[in-house]
C-alpha cells in the first residue's frame, strides 16, 4: 500500500507540503505545532475545530503503523475538494498547481515518478463549463505518467469517457457506495427490535433475536458496492480500475473483503466524508438567510473562514461540519487488514485537514 496526499484548493498547503512543514517531525512537534497555531488560526484552534489535534493524532498514527520514514515515500498527489463545486479553482490555479508539484519533486527527489491526480465534485452547468477549460488543458498536458481524475459525477464521467481520452479515470467516495451513518458505531451495534417480534418471548429468546439482527447488521456495514458483481461489470464497462472508501475503524472484515477484489482502493483517512448535499448550512453563520438554501449563484465561502465542531455522545471520534459536508475522525489504524495494507495497488490517501 503506498502514501498519498490530498492538497485541498487552498494553494498555501502546497507551500506548507515544500517548505516539509505539512507533517510532525517527532521531536520538533511543539515547534510544528506553534507555526500552525500562528500562520493558521482559522483552521487550528482548538475553540474553533478538533482538525489541529487530528492532524497529530493521524500523523503519529501512521509513523506507529508504517514506520517514521513513510512520509518520505509519498508517491502521488491529489488536488482539489471531492464534495462542493464551489471550491472549484481557476485555469490558472491548475497550472500553479502543477508548477508546485514539480517543485514538490524537485525538493523531494521521489523513489518514483509521480502522478498529479485531480479530484472533481459533482457538478452543475455552470461549474461543468469551467470544469472543460481544466481537463483540456490537462488531457493535452506533456507529463511523465498520465493524468488522474477522481470522478464523483455521472455527467463527468461522461465527458471524460468521450472527449478526454488522454486522462485516467477512477471513481471517487461520492460514487462509490458505504454506510458511514455515526449513529451505528456510537451506540456499539446496540438494535431495538420492534414490539410485535419479541412481545410474549423470554429474555434469552428476545437476546438471541437480537444477536441475529447485529450479525447482519455487521455484515451490511462491512459492505461497499464494489462486492456486486453488477456494479463490477459497470466499472468495466469504463475501463474503471479503482475506486475510493473511507477508513472507518470498527469495520475491520470491509478490509478483508475488498482484498479480495481486483480493484484498486483509495483509502481516505483521518477524515471520513459522512454525508455532503447542495445545501450549505455554513454560508448560513454570516447570512441566516442563506441556512437551508442551496448555494445556485453566488457562494461566499464561508468554509473558508468558519467550520462548525459537533459533540457527539462517545470519546473515540470528533464530527465537524464544512460547507456542505459532514465528516467524521477515524484514527486507530489498529484495525486495517494486513493483506489490504500488503497489496500494492491499495493507497492510503492522507488528509491532513478537512480538504477545503
Amino acid at each position: 500500500m503506498e502514501l498519498f496526499i490530498h492538497i485541498w484548493t487552498n494553494l498555501e498547503y502546497f507551500d506548507l507540503l515544500n517548505n516539509n512543514k505539512l507533517f510532525s517531525q517527532w521531536k520538533k512537534d511543539r515547534e510544528l505545532a506553534s507555526f500552525f497555531m500562528q500562520n493558521f488560526p482559522w483552521e487550528l484552534a482548538e475553540t474553533i475545530s478538533p482538525q489541529y489535534e487530528i492532524n497529530f493524532m493521524g500523523i503519529r498514527e501512521i509513523k506507529k503503523k508504517f514506520w517514521w520514514d513513510y512520509f518520505n515515500k509519498i508517491s502521488w498527489i491529489y488536488y482539489w475538494s471531492d464534495n462542493c463545486e464551489y471550491l472549484v479553482p481557476t485555469e490558472n490555479e491548475i497550472k500553479e498547481a502543477i508548477e508546485k508539484f514539480r517543485e514538490f519533486n524537485k525538493n523531494f527527489p521521489p523513489h518514483k515518478v509521480r502522478i498529479f491526480t485531480l479530484v472533481t465534485p459533482y457538478l452543475w452547468d455552470k461549474m461543468l463549463e469551467r470544469l472543460e477549460k481544466w481537463l483540456a488543458f490537462l488531457n493535452e498536458l506533456k507529463i511523465k505518467n498520465p493524468i488522474e481524475v477522481i470522478v464523483n459525477d455521472f455527467w463527468v464521467l461522461n465527458l471524460l469517457n468521450k472527449k478526454y481520452k488522454n486522462l485516467t479515470i477512477w471513481f471517487g467516495r461520492l460514487l462509490h457506495k458505504q454506510l458511514k451513518t455515526p449513529l451505528i458505531d456510537t451506540y456499539w451495534y446496540d438494535v431495538h427490535p420492534a414490539w410485535e417480534l419479541i412481545k410474549n418471548k423470554n429474555i434469552d429468546e428476545i437476546k438471541k433475536l437480537k444477536d441475529e439482527i447485529i450479525k447482519w447488521q455487521l455484515k451490511f456495514y462491512n459492505s461497499s458496492e464494489v462486492w456486486l458483481e453488477l456494479y463490477k461489470s459497470f466499472l468495466n464497462k469504463f475501463w474503471i480500475k479503482r475506486v475510493a472508501i473511507d477508513y472507518m475503524q470498527e469495520r475491520k472484515e470491509l478490509f478483508e473483503n475488498i482484498s479480495n477484489n481486483d480493484i484498486g482502493i483509495d483509502l481516505y483517512y483521518p477524515w471520513a466524508l459522512v454525508f455532503t448535499w447542495r445545501l450549505c448550512d455554513t454560508s448560513a453563520i454570516e447570512n441566516i438567510m442563506r441556512w437551508k438554501y442551496a448555494t445556485d449563484d453566488i457562494c461566499p465561502r464561508t468554509c473558508n473562514r468558519y467550520d462548525i465542531f459537533y459533540k457527539v455522545k462517545t470519546v473515540w471520534y470528533k464530527m465537524i461540519q464544512r460547507w456542505n459536508a459532514w465528516y467524521r475522525s477515524e484514527l486507530n489504524l489498529d484495525h486495517l487488514w494486513e493483506k489490504f495494507i500488503q497489496t500494492k495497488n491499495n493507497r492510503l490517501v492522507f488528509s491532513p485537514f478537512v480538504p477545503v
